[in-house]
């Protein structure tokens, strides 16, 4: 059977998130376009002769890296990478020798890239391809990017052309609503991480802003008595961050209403703040760093 995504990966490095992934993208265009060792080789037949079988056959391999999978090493010490008959080794200087295949580097663990210096001479190409990162935060998206970048090569279109015209809508409709929802947590997170961390003031006070059940949370330490004096909730509206902020220590005074943007190198949140009830407000500044 000719498989035409080629999986490269280290047992003893990443055989969990393989298995993952060899299972995300049997489920989006059928478990004989995946070609993995254990469940691809059946019992008897030549293992290197099976790899290189399925390397030429492949349109597309994805090289698995993990956090150990540059260290790895034998029981002799040495590094699994600097051994020529290394399987992984071989199954990547095939791949990149072979004309017409797409090799792509995924990135799981929190894995970077290798430098080329890194790599043996034969595999240092490698180094150069643009990776694609699949983490655990936002797997979902990070699948649904691979699987586009995998369409483009013509996997699946086989399977996509069988389908009538009013299937193939209700695929569309169905993958871009699978897309949406992490995307839309994604931006979620993202938004909130870039109003994360110290503001400080133009008196010298500063605000601690952090997420606290599902909402960002402000904390304003007084630059006297360094105690938090005002705090409250802050919400993103329209790309605009709301802030409430109470006096601590008298809950009965009106609260100070503050709409902040942020700049684009994030550094700053400019805008206004006014007390409750009153409709004059005072323009305003915070920065990231005291000035």
């Amino acid at each position: 059977m000719e498989h035409m995504i080629f999986l490269s990966y280290r047992r003893m490095d990443t055989s969990g998130h393989a298995g993952r992934i060899s299972d995300d993208l049997g489920r989006c265009f059928g478990n004989s376009v995946m070609f993995r060792d254990i469940n691809s080789i059946g019992p008897g037949v030549d293992f290197v002769q099976a790899l290189e079988q399925a390397i030429q056959s492949a349109r597309v391999c994805l090289v698995l890296i993990g956090d150990t999978w540059l260290t790895e090493t034998a029981a002799d010490g040495e590094r699994r990478l600097d051994c020529p008959d290394d399987h992984v080794r071989r199954e990547i200087e095939m791949a990149l020798n072979k004309e017409g295949l797409k090799v792509i580097p995924l990135l799981v663990e929190g894995a970077h890239m290798p430098d080329e210096d890194d790599l043996p001479v034969s595999i240092r190409k490698l180094a150069r391809l643009q990776a694609v990162e699949l983490s655990e935060s936002r797997w979902d998206y990070d699948m649904a990017r691979l699987v586009t970048v995998l369409s483009a090569t013509g996997i699946g279109q086989r399977f996509y052309q069988r389908l009538s015209r009013g299937w193939r809508f209700m695929l569309l409709v169905v993958l871009l609503a699978v897309m949406a929802v992490p995307l839309y947590f994604w931006r979620a997170a993202s938004a909130v991480d870039a109003y994360s961390g110290l503001w400080y003031l133009p008196n010298g006070s500063y605000w601690s802003v952090e997420e606290k059940d599902a909402r960002l949370w402000v904390d304003e330490t007084h630059f006297e008595s360094h105690q938090v004096w005002r705090q409250g909730p802050a919400d993103i509206v329209d790309g605009e961050l709301r802030v409430q902020l109470a006096l601590v220590f008298k809950r009965t005074e009106p609260p100070f209403l503050y709409r902040l943007r942020l700049s684009v190198d994030r550094q700053s949140l400019a805008g206004s703040v006014r007390r409750s009830g009153r409709p004059a407000g005072e323009s305003l500044v915070l920065r990231r760093r005291l000035p």
